[in-house]
């Protein structure tokens, strides 16, 4: 399984360019380990979490 797209909050589709890792790691919210995608979306690195125990896509959110 491998993201290919995903859709923004105001409905934009993001293309996802390339996916460089899959890896078990912790997200800083309440999720039990999910699956972290490191992928290449619109040139830059993002990670995009799958949690496997309710079957959902997530990304955290970006504090700036």
């Amino acid at each position: 399984m491998r993201p290919l797209s995903l859709v923004w909050e105001d409905g934009r589709t993001l293309s996802v360019d390339k996916v460089k890792a899959v890896e078990h790691a912790p997200a800083r919210v309440g999720a039990l380990l999910p699956v972290r995608y490191t992928c290449v979306i619109l040139g830059k690195e993002r990670w995009l979490y799958f949690e496997p125990e309710r079957q959902r896509w997530f990304v955290e959110a970006r504090s700036e």
